[in-house]
Parts: C-alpha cells; sequence; structure tokens
C-alpha cells in the first residue's frame, strides 16, 4: 500500500513539473511573439507609419499590459507628431507603474524640448539623473538643453562632469569644443574679392578687407577697412588707382526670435562711395522661415543724377533639413521707373552647421557684394544673370573658417552690347 502511495506521488510530482514546463514555455513563446510584433512596430514607426505602429502596439499591450516598450514607442510616435499631450499621458503611465524607467525618462526630456518647454526638460533630465547619476545620454540632453536655455555657466559644469565620467565620450568632447568656440569674443577676417572682364576695355577689381569682430551679450560688432585696387587698361587708357574704406556693422539681437543689421561706411577716395549706410529687420517665423525687410543708402561724390541711391530690400529664407533657401530682391526707384534684382541662394550643411556647398544664381548687381562699393556703381543695367559656386570649412580646432566662392556673370553694359565678368572670393575668419 505503501508503495502504490509513493509511486503515486512521483507520477503526481512528475505530471506536476510537466505542466510547470509547458507553462513557462508558453510564456517565453508568448514573449517572443511580443518581441517580433514590437519590432515590426518599430519598424512602421521609423519608416512613417505611425498610426499602424500605434495600432499594432496597443494590440501588444492587451495581451501584455506591462510591456513598457510599446507604450514608450506609442508616447514617441505622438511626439513626432506634434501630439503632446497624448504623448505625456502615455509615457507618464508608464512611470506610475515603473517610476525609474530609462527609456520613458529620455523620451519625456525629448519631448518636452520639442514642445518647447526648456524648464521641463532639464526637470526630467534631472530626474533621471536622480535614478542614474552617471548616465551619458542624461547629461548629454542636459548640456544641450541648459545652452539653449543659456545657461552657459551651467552646460560648462554638466560637460565637466560628463567628461570626469567619461574622458572619451565623443559628444562631450565635441560639445566642450563649442563651448569653448561660443564663448571666444574675438575673430579676425580677411577677405578679397576679386572681379574681371575685358569689354570694352579690360578692368581688374581688386578688393581686400580686414575686419575685427567681437561678440557682446547683445550681438556681434565688426569695424573693416577695405582696400580697393582698379586697374584699367585698353588700347587708348591705363589707369591704376587705389581706395579705402572704412565700415561698421553691427547685428543687434531685439528678442529670441528677431534681430537687426546695421550698417555704416565712408570712404574719402574716389572708388568706394562716400557714405553708405543700411538698415535691416530679421523675423524668425514657423516651420523655420525667416523673413527680413530693410534699405541701403549709397551717396557718391559729383553731382551726377546717381549722387544718392535708395535701395529698398527684403528677403524670405527657409530652413528644410540639411538645406538653406533664401530669396532676395533689390528695388532702386529712380524718376518713375524702379529697377529690380533678384538674388537666389540654397546651401546644403554636411557636417556641420560650419562646413556648407552653395550655389547663388541672381540677375542685376547687388549693393552688398564688392562690386557694388565701386564708384560706377549702376542699379540700371539693362539685363544680366549671374552664377556663383560657394563652399564652406573650418581648419585648426575649428577656429579657422574658410570661405571659397566662384562666379561667372553675363552682363548686357550697352544694348544689344554684353560682357563676360569672372569673380573670385575668399575669405579667413579666426577665432581669437
Amino acid at each position: 500500500m505503501i508503495k502504490l502511495l509513493s509511486l503515486s506521488f512521483v507520477i503526481s510530482f512528475a505530471l506536476l513539473c510537466s505542466m510547470n514546463l509547458n507553462a513557462q514555455e508558453i510564456d517565453t513563446l508568448k514573449a517572443k511573439g511580443f518581441s517580433a510584433e514590437f519590432k515590426k512596430a518599430q519598424g512602421l514607426a521609423f519608416n512613417g507609419n505611425r498610426e499602424e505602429a500605434r495600432k499594432l502596439c496597443y494590440k501588444i499591450l492587451k495581451g501584455k499590459p506591462n510591456f513598457h516598450d510599446a507604450r514608450i514607442l506609442i508616447g514617441r510616435t505622438f511626439a513626432w507628431d506634434k501630439r503632446y499631450d497624448e504623448a505625456r499621458k502615455e509615457l507618464h503611465d508608464v512611470l506610475d507603474k515603473d517610476y525609474d524607467n530609462k527609456d520613458a525618462i529620455s523620451a519625456l526630456i525629448d519631448l518636452e524640448k520639442w514642445s518647447g518647454d526648456l524648464s521641463k526638460a532639464l526637470f526630467y533630465c534631472e530626474y533621471g539623473q536622480s535614478f542614474y547619476p552617471r548616465e551619458e545620454d542624461f547629461l548629454i540632453k542636459k548640456i544641450k538643453i541648459q545652452q539653449e536655455k543659456g545657461l552657459d555657466a551651467k552646460s560648462l559644469q554638466t560637460i565637466n562632469e560628463l567628461l570626469e565620467i567619461n574622458p572619451g565620450n565623443a559628444e562631450g568632447i565635441k560639445l566642450f569644443k563649442a563651448y569653448k568656440s561660443a564663448t571666444r569674443k574675438y575673430s579676425l577676417i580677411i577677405q578679397h574679392d576679386f572681379e574681371h572682364f575685358d569689354e570694352p576695355y579690360v578692368r581688374r577689381w581688386h578688393v581686400s578687407s580686414f575686419q575685427v569682430l567681437r561678440r557682446n551679450s547683445w550681438g556681434s560688432l565688426i569695424g573693416k577697412v577695405n582696400i580697393g585696387d582698379l586697374v584699367k587698361e585698353g588700347e587708348a587708357l591705363w589707369s591704376k588707382e587705389i581706395s579705402k574704406q572704412f565700415e561698421i556693422d553691427a547685428y543687434p539681437r531685439i528678442s529670441a526670435s528677431n534681430y537687426m543689421y546695421l550698417n555704416y561706411g565712408y570712404s574719402p577716395d574716389n572708388l568706394f562711395p562716400e557714405h553708405r549706410a543700411g538698415a535691416e529687420f530679421y523675423q524668425k517665423l514657423p516651420a523655420k522661415f525667416e523673413a527680413s525687410a530693410g534699405m541701403r543708402f549709397l551717396r557718391f561724390k559729383g553731382s551726377s543724377s546717381h549722387k544718392n541711391v535708395y535701395i529698398y530690400t527684403g528677403s524670405l529664407g527657409k530652413y528644410y533639413r540639411n538645406y538653406w533657401f533664401s530669396l532676395r530682391g533689390y528695388f532702386t526707384p529712380k524718376n518713375s521707373d524702379v529697377s529690380r534684382s533678384v538674388l537666389f541662394i540654397t546651401r546644403r550643411y554636411l557636417r556641420d552647421a560650419k562646413q556648407y556647398i552653395g550655389l547663388e544664381l541672381g540677375t542685376g548687381t547687388s549693393p552688398d557684394d564688392a562690386r557694388g562699393n565701386v564708384s560706377n556703381f549702376d542699379t540700371y543695367k539693362y539685363d544680366s544673370w549671374k552664377i556663383r559656386f560657394a563652399y564652406q570649412d573650418q581648419l585648426i580646432d575649428k577656429r579657422l573658417t574658410y570661405l571659397l566662392r566662384a562666379g561667372y556673370e553675363r552682363e548686357e553694359y550697352l544694348v544689344n552690347e554684353k560682357r563676360r565678368i569672372l569673380t573670385v572670393s575668399v575669405k579667413l575668419s579666426y577665432q581669437l
């Protein structure tokens, strides 16, 4: 009898273990199924099918309510769609159940930054650090938010904290170099512009510019000395003239969304306008647009009808991903007529905002070009167009910025008489 009971116990125990093993296998299979479905949802979300990704995540949560990765993905996709309140609800639901969930905290930092609430984004950085004081991702996000809020001294403290934890952190090193660059107050700038044409005579026009830029709390100020060297030569013509011009530019900030450009220049010599002045107001707009409106004034020596020239200008710019587009117009009244010139610029940014390739297309003459400085500046050209290519990059630990431009212009200087103009420009800027 005892033997029978023992045998029965052994069989029952084996069956129970078998049942438990099957339950574990079932849970494992379910988890694998949820994982596969979640990977599919991630793929949908990253490919832009965010609504389908959310549906699949909600389906996962019905079977496994505590599958937090699925709810975090729902929150992120809502944030990508700028549905911030719905995103907060999902992410807070995760933190209610798992208060130190690193991915949910990171998603909330991004959400608040995108929504424009930098103070709340900074709060979640510090909240995350309270659980993960050595988490480098939280520190990097915190540095960027501090810099965006203008908390430069605090951002440097956080950069130092990050580099103490990991001296080799590539993003931390990059942020430190950017901080040092931004806090350098002075730049020395040398620029040389050259223009050449050979109809109806040969003309070579050189302008060398020596500039000092100072960054201030209110904006930047630039002092310039320009040296112009003009050579004309032909069968019965040869002349060479050198002139100087003194200029000052200012870019005062008015608020976080607008600023101004102010300019004044004086020349005691003949090649440049005796006086030149300019003012323009820039306004940032939604969707990464920027618009501006202003005017330029040129006063030439002599008593010609072009002694005083007033030029009205405006622009519309747009950032799209790694591209910048700008369309600018110049309008110069003369008697009952108005001369018009248009300049279109596009840039493709490469490694960062300081490295780009650019294309410029225009008609007419711009008063902001080196050529627009000369005493025979004529806004009333019959017909002209130009194309220029540009490339900018940095060297020497990003302290030296160089800009190269080359262009070709076809200009009608008399009715049905056209000439080709070649232009080259080199600009070097070194931060002290």
